[in-house]
């Protein structure tokens, strides 16, 4: 009982804790939401008022966000709840990603205190993983890379929980939540069934009647997934929409049904389009042609390139990286390799083997789309096998013989908390300002001057670029926070090349880019005034 009281207390003191360091000025830093985090709160915020997405489906499995973007619904659900209570703004986008962190943080300290048996090192994994920057900024965004990391962290500590009570419906847990994590981002459709695969592993180590656990653990991976193929059924352009845009661009025309390749451009009639099974062997064979699957083995390694792991975070998209640490802290650079060495020579056993393969397989899913090297959203769920990983490396060197090996560790563990101070301060410093283009710009400022303006100059009508991207929907965004959905009866959106100025009501206000040449030549013929430059 007195175990589980000061369980229960140490949790309570993490959560607080990183809820109150990942929740500081959320709102602004980063200092702006870009276009991902504004689809997903108009659908979050379509959903919490509604149940319906912003196409008017009801409680949809997938949301078409934009165009032919298909997004996994986890995250504006989760976030749907959040704004049920709260106000559409910045902050209120953003909280339940740092609600995510938290959770995270609190399930490593749950699954380190069953794989260590010792208070301190379950404490310093979850210290490590709360102080670790790729999780720390994934924490802040309205993104859905960091969800699939406590689905497989809730696995992972179900997992354990499973082979030291040997109780079925445990298991069958531990897998449910990885099918209901196939939901929660792109790359877990293709990890969640790999994490299935290691739990098939484990019970062939570790069971001696195997097949009613194979049938249980299958059962429960499989039950989420039941609504899929009626989902994919009614909306067959899905999976071609979506390797088309992350550049699987052979299998995107592979899977596309020939009615649409044909309105998409053929002569033909969709009756007259279909393929024949040569060709459909054909352009399977050219989808995994060599070459590619050469370019992805190499790509493979970029992913534990050191500099991208510890130092500089590799030359990443800015707004997953500030470039100046790396994913880890420079520590672990250390802890990881001891603690790989660690449990390979010392502390063999089914679930650290479990441990290893995660580590490895975590950048299986980044591969096989965008060739992106140093895509660290896309395999975040790296970082719950790493820390547990460092975390042996940790007890390694302190349960050492030499003494010099004890006090790098406490020299390294000392560092800690240094470089982090070193890369917060950079965060919320140079970071939020040099961030700012990754972020879009400063369409907030733009778009709230004209909801500002707009008591006093009364404009008869609002016109935004179609240069702009998504300037639809950051104007429904913002409009929607500020309570003038009015606004929107008044809005043209125009193209720059084609706009027809005599077409334009006397005192209308319009936006658009500063290298916007043809609104420029209006504005030095007297034909537009400028009202405003917006500063990034």
């Amino acid at each position: 009982m007195r175990t589980a009281r000061n369980t229960l207390v140490t949790a309570v003191l993490l959560a607080a804790s990183v809820f109150v360091l990942y929740a500081w000025r959320v709102a602004d830093v980063p200092i702006y939401l870009c276009d991902a985090e504004v689809l997903f709160a108009l659908n979050s915020q379509s959903i919490a008022s509604t149940a319906h997405d912003v196409n008017g489906r009801l409680l949809p499995l997938y949301f078409q966000v934009y165009g032919d973007m298909w997004f996994q619904p986890i995250l504006v659900y989760f976030s749907a709840l959040f704004l049920k209570l709260l106000p559409l703004s910045e902050w209120a986008v953003r909280l339940p990603s740092v609600a995510l962190g938290v959770i995270d943080v609190v399930l490593m300290y749950l699954i380190a205190q069953r794989v260590f048996k010792r208070e301190p090192l379950a404490r310093l994994a979850a210290v490590l993983l709360a102080l670790t920057p790729a999780h720390f900024i994934h924490s802040r965004l309205a993104m859905d890379y960091l969800y699939p990391v406590p689905f497989v962290m809730a696995w992972l500590l179900c997992l354990l929980v499973f082979l030291e009570r040997k109780r079925r419906w445990m298991l069958f847990l531990g897998t449910s939540v990885l099918g209901i994590g196939v939901y929660s981002y792109i790359a877990s459709m293709i990890l969640m069934p790999v994490y299935l695969l290691l739990t098939l592993f484990v019970i062939c180590q570790t069971a001696s009647r195997r097949r009613p656990l194979y049938t249980v653990a299958i059962a429960g991976f499989a039950w989420p997934l039941l609504l899929l193929p009626a989902w994919l059924f009614f909306h067959p352009t899905a999976i071609a929409d979506t390797a088309g845009r992350y550049e699987l661009s052979d299998i995107s025309r592979l899977l596309r049904p020939a009615s649409a390749q044909a309105t998409a451009g053929s002569t033909s009639s969709p009756g007259t389009a279909k393929k024949p099974l040569a060709v459909v062997m054909q352009e399977l064979r050219r989808a995994a042609r060599f070459s590619g699957v050469t370019g992805r083995i190499s790509l493979y390694w970029y992913f534990f390139d050191p500099s991208y792991l510890f130092l500089m975070g590799g030359y990443a998209n800015v707004i997953n990286s500030t470039r100046r640490v790396g994913v880890f802290l420079m520590p672990l650079l250390v802890f990881i390799p001891v603690g790989l060495y660690a449990v390979a020579r010392y502390r063999r056993t089914p679930v650290n083997l479990v441990l290893a393969l995660g580590l490895a397989s975590a950048p299986l899913a980044a591969c096989l789309v965008v060739p992106e090297p140093y895509a660290i959203d896309r395999e975040l769920e790296l970082l719950p096998f790493a820390i547990v990983i460092a975390t042996f490396g940790v007890d390694h060197m302190l349960a050492a013989r030499q003494q010099v090996w004890r006090r790098a560790a406490f020299v390294l563990l000392a560092f800690v908390p240094l470089h982090f101070c070193f890369f917060v301060v950079d965060y919320f410093g140079d970071y939020r300002v040099t961030s700012a283009f990754w972020f879009e710009g400063n369409r907030r400022g733009a778009l709230e001057q004209i909801i500002d303006r707009e008591p006093r100059e009364r404009p008869p009508a609002i016109y935004l670029s179609k240069a702009i991207p998504y300037i639809d929907a950051y104007w429904r965004f913002y409009v929607m926070k500020h309570g003038r959905q009015d606004l929107l009866e008044r809005t043209e959106y125009f193209d720059p090349k084609n706009l027809n100025v005599q077409a334009v009501p006397e005192r209308s206000v319009l936006l658009t880019t500063p290298d916007d040449t043809e609104v420029q030549a209006l504005v030095a013929a007297g034909r537009l005034r400028m009202l405003a430059l917006i500063p990034e």
